[in-house]
């Protein structure tokens, strides 16, 4: 059940009225959002739900016994048993088909041609775990290390790790931010509904209007033949696919925090304009917010952060990186754009002063410009490994981003009959556009007319959206983190 579907529309508009119907009988309400948030996972796949409940029911039971015991030897026992289950299950679903492959074609190399394309099973991919797992895994965690109390009740955590609006693709919500939302009274809030509105609205328009026509009419044709549109389509098609995976993931998570807000909950923001970040680490900070600020509180910041040199730091980092990028898939271009990164990172955080938000706003624009544009660039580069093949095509995709560099180093010529669609180019435009202006000129106010507007012109601008959505639905794909 996609959120740029009518079905999904007609699911959240029942939720909400019930979810609001209920709004004095707490433990009804969280059982029709629970209920709901499985009919929601059984859209993409009923037989995965009992991975949730699996993983669920084991957290629920070592976070309980790691807060009342008090050996340490037991706590970490829990602990482990925790991690060891969560990372097994994640393990198997996500890697295994890479695993049996890369040993498949190192056993043919080494002689053993009978294993030569062997898989024994071809695990299909569940929806979400990789965003599930993340989130039951800080709970244990977070108990762990005394930061948090355990749920009150079952059903409380199952309502955590399944909460549809962020179920599938993020944001990754930890324990400590959302069970306190739990125990607060609900009160229905127009405000707070029309803000949530408003938000699903942009969600959706940033995607089917803007990602979806620079996938089709930009990104596609030119990662599938890029040899037709030479170094100028390469880079072309480097900057919409960027631009494209940041609109089709940052409207998920509009769309995400705008169906939470409707239902009186708050999730943190998972984007804040990254292509404005004027060095690599700041981009990171603003890019994918609820999986960077894991990695690093959960990973990086364990394994010893900054380190006592810099060589510990090289190791961190790139270890951290290393996870990052094995986390968004199993095929080693995947694995390369994270050390790629680790590289971006430690070197921009090595060589380079830190800087304070006001000492960077104090650059002159002029230096802000080229800072933003040689950051902007760097990670469009990295996007030729990471858009370069999907996970069912695995580490073949390196082969066709090696072939696209090349046409860049040598500045490969177009072939003359081939050309970018201009649906593509415009709304590759207009999404700069608006990413570039500074928010008060644009989203700002948007936001303050919206707010300003009475409830049936608000009704009115959704029929509206709604019909112009429909108009685009040829164009409409899945959340390109689905995938992941």
């Amino acid at each position: 059940m996609a959120f740029n579907s009518t079905q999904f529309v007609c699911f959240f508009l029942v939720v909400l009225a019930v979810h609001w119907a209920l709004a004095r009988e707490r433990k009804a309400r969280f059982l029709w959002l629970t209920v709901a948030s499985c009919v929601f996972y059984a859209g993409w796949s009923a037989k995965f739900l009992l991975l949730i409940f699996i993983s669920s029911a084991l957290d629920w039971v070592c976070g309980g016994q790691i807060h009342r015991s008090v050996s340490p030897r037991r706590r970490k026992a829990w602990l482990a048993l925790s991690l060891a289950g969560n990372l097994g299950l994640l393990g198997f679903f996500k890697y295994f088909n890479f695993f049996a492959e890369n040993v498949s074609a190192a056993l043919a190399r080494a002689g053993l041609e009978s294993f030569a394309g062997f898989v024994p099973w071809h695990i299909v991919l569940p929806a979400g775990i990789s965003f599930y797992t993340f989130q039951t895994l800080s709970y244990t965690i977070d108990i762990y290390r005394r930061e948090l109390a355990p749920a009150k009740s079952p059903l409380d955590f199952l309502l955590y790790v399944s909460f549809f609006p962020q179920l599938v693709a993020g944001p990754i919500v930890r324990a400590v931010d959302f069970l306190p939302q739990l125990d607060a009274p609900a009160r229905f809030d127009d405000r707070a509904i029309e803000r949530g509105v408003y938000r699903i609205a942009c969600g959706l328009a940033k995607k089917v209007l803007l990602a979806d026509l620079i996938g089709l009419y930009l990104v596609d044709p030119v990662f599938k033949a890029p040899a037709s549109f030479g170094a100028g389509g390469v880079v072309l098609g480097t900057w919409g696919a960027l631009f494209q995976f940041y609109l089709d993931f940052s409207a998920y998570s509009d769309v995400a925090i705008g169906a939470a807000l409707c239902l009186g909950f708050r999730l943190e923001e998972n984007f804040d304009r990254p292509f404005l970040a004027q060095s690599i680490s700041e981009f990171w900070r603003r890019w994918h917010i609820s999986l960077s600020t894991w990695f690093r509180d959960y990973v990086f910041v364990p394994l010893g952060g900054r380190g006592a040199s810099r060589l510990a730091f090289l190791r961190n980092m790139m270890g951290t990186m290393f996870l990052t990028g094995l986390w968004h898939g199993a095929g080693w271009n995947y694995v390369l754009w994270g050390l790629m990164h680790g590289v971006f990172t430690y070197v921009g955080a090595v060589f380079r002063k830190p800087a304070s938000p006001a000492e960077r706003a104090a650059r002159p624009w002029w230096e802000r410009t080229l800072r933003r544009a040689f950051v902007f660039n760097l990670v469009a580069f990295s996007m030729l490994f990471f858009r370069n093949g999907t996970v069912a095509e695995g580490n073949r995709g390196i082969a066709g981003s090696l072939e696209m560099l090349k046409l860049l180093v040598s500045f490969g010529p177009a072939d003359p009959k081939a050309s970018i669609a201009t649906a593509g180019l415009v709304a590759l435009a207009v999404a700069a556009l608006i990413h570039f202006t500074p928010a008060r000129w644009i989203h700002e106010r948007l936001r303050e007319r919206w707010n300003a507007l009475p409830s049936m012109a608000q009704a009115f601008s959704l029929v509206v959206l709604a019909g112009t959505l429909a108009a685009f639905s040829y164009a409409k794909a899945p959340f390109k983190y689905f995938q992941f």
